[in-house]
């Protein structure tokens, strides 16, 4: 088998020049990581969550999320309050400081975005979109 013509191979490689990519351009226009910038998006639209939901939206390890979490209150930009039904658990939402990083970031990745997707014909697009769709929907 040769790796390189392997598709989960191929589709992991290309998400991790993404993320790679963003990680440069949130590092050094926002001083944030991937992980935090993925953790803050979902806060910024899903408020009052636990790490555990944080885990099931984003895909990632709880470890790396409760990493992710720290940081990001250390940095001011969430907030955390004992969870009213389980006290080993924290909801998590952002403060005022990370809404602000947020109004600016968001901007940015949707203009990161259109740059990636401009290279592709709008037939293109919309088989990337559909296709992407389709292995969500098998993996599920």
């Amino acid at each position: 088998m040769d790796f390189k013509h392997f598709i989960p191979y191929q589709l992991s490689a290309l998400s991790l020049k993404i993320s790679k990519g963003l990680a440069q351009h949130y590092h050094s226009r926002f001083g944030i990581s991937v992980s935090e910038w993925r953790v803050l998006v979902i806060l910024n639209s899903h408020p009052n969550i636990t790490a555990k939901t944080i885990a099931e939206h984003t895909q990632m390890d709880k470890v790396r999320i409760s990493r992710t979490l720290k940081t990001l209150a250390r940095k001011s930009y969430i907030s955390q309050t004992p969870h009213p039904e389980d006290a080993r658990a924290v909801n998590n939402r952002l403060s005022p400081e990370g809404q602000t990083l947020m109004q600016a970031v968001i901007p940015d990745a949707i203009k990161y975005e259109q740059f990636l997707l401009g290279q592709l014909s709008e037939k293109e697009r919309q088989q990337l979109r559909h296709l992407i769709a389709k292995f969500n929907r098998i993996l599920d």
